[in-house]
Formats: C-alpha cells, structure tokens, sequence
C-alpha cells in the first residue's frame, strides 16, 4: 500500500506534474513518461512514480497508435520489438522492490541523461528494423521502462529508422503502449499497482489527458527550439545530479 502517506499538498504537487508532463506530450508528441520521472520523484519515491504512470502510459500510448491509419502495418513490422520489449519490462519490474532507492533513483538518472543527450545532438545509429536489432533495441528499452518507466533507447532507435513521420508517432505509441502493459503487469504481480495505488493511477490518467490538450492548445504559441532546449538540458542536469548522488 504505497500510497498511505500521501498527504494533500504532496497529491496537489504530483497532479501538477503530471499536468505539465502531459503537457509536453501535447507539444511534442513524446515525452510524457521522461518528464514525469524528472518531476514526480521529487514529491513521492521512484517506486511510487512509477506506478502512478503506468496506466497513463498505457492510455495515452492507444490513442496515438490507432489514430495511425496503418497501425496494423505497424504491429505486424515491429512484433519481435514489441514482444522482447513487454518481456524486458516485465521482467525488470520485479526487482523493483529487491533493489535500493538510491539505485533507481541513479538508473532514473541515466535514462533521463540519455533521452536529453540524444534530443540535443538528434544523433542516428547505423541500425535496421530487421529482427536482431528489434529484439535488441526492445530488450534494452524494456530494462529501461521497467525500472523508470522511461524508454530512452526506443525513440533512439526509431528516430534512426528511415521511416516517415507517421510511422515514427504510430511506432513510438506501440512500443511505449507495449512497455506500459509489461510494466503494469509486473507492478500488479508484485502488488505495487493494487487496489490503493490503482485509484491513484487512473486518476492520473485524467491529469496527463488535460495536460496532453492543453499542451495542444499551447502548440502554436510556444517557441519549439528554445522549449526544447531548456527542457532537454534541465533534465540533463537532473539525470547527472541523481547518478552523482549515487556515487557520492
């Protein structure tokens, strides 16, 4: 029952952050789990982060997959991802509650610097959709989204897929909807995601919606670069700060 000690201002402060995350996704398409993972652990612990985004993740993630109008292309292409990343996710989550707070707060701490890292430098690698290297960006993703619930290496992978815009949004919604169903079965296997904390989650689902369209509304009126940078560089200070304290 990890969600007793809420008080009311720390429920307000988690809301409020799910609000802004969502409100990125509405921006930018992406980046709702990444910017929660920054904020949220600041109020409540990373295990308790965590399961406050998993159903979000899973919610959010249908709709941008079938609003693709080839998104049974998208299934079928991406399958061999798609299984090794559920399996990695699920897997990963249940050594949640073995490992210390400090540790997953540090692994919290990578994601977050990796995901800055590439959006600044826009970097691409030499890779393929061919099935080793599906397995291989959907394992490592999925060790990734079920310790934080962030998928760094799968938007690294498909942004250096050439595939178009569409299939890069109806991909990305795939993999991440896939990832948040094997994080959400894990944390339900370990009776973190239970009864209690279940109430709070899809209540969050609600907040990251009315953060996704006021984000859409936002669109027009906001500076894209210049958000993107003090973003990406302000999450890559929170990922350095959280691997330093661990090593400290």
């Amino acid at each position: 029952m990890i969600f007793e000690s809420f008080d009311y201002l720390t429920l307000i402060y988690v809301l409020f952050g799910l609000v802004l995350s969502g409100s990125v996704k509405g921006i930018f398409g992406i980046g709702f789990p990444v910017v929660a993972m920054a904020i949220l652990p600041l109020f409540v612990t990373p295990i308790t982060a965590i399961t406050v985004i998993a159903l979000p993740i899973v919610v959010t993630n249908i709709q941008q997959l079938f609003s693709e109008k080839e998104w049974k292309h998208i299934i079928l292409k991406y399958r061999y991802m798609a299984i090794s990343m559920m399996l990695a996710s699920f897997l990963s989550s249940q050594i949640l509650t073995q490992i210390s707070v400090d540790l997953i707060t540090a692994v919290i701490g990578f994601a977050l610097a990796l995901f800055a890292i590439y959006s600044l430098l826009n970097f691409t690698l030499p890779i393929t959709a061919r099935p080793l290297w599906q397995i291989f960006a959907g394992a490592s993703s999925g060790l990734l989204s079920g310790m934080t619930g962030i998928q760094s290496t799968a938007i690294i992978y498909f942004a250096s897929l050439s595939i178009s815009r569409n299939e890069f949004v109806g991909a990305v919604g795939y993999i991440f909807l896939v990832g948040g169903l094997g994080l959400s079965i894990g944390l339900i296997n370990n009776n973190l995601l239970n009864s209690n904390s279940a109430i709070i989650s899809v209540i969050a689902i609600l907040f990251s919606v009315i953060g996704f369209k006021l984000g859409s509304l936002l669109r027009p009126y906001i500076s894209s670069i210049l958000f993107k940078k003090m973003l990406f560089v302000t999450m890559l200070l929170i990922g350095i700060k959280q691997i330093y304290q661990f090593f400290v």
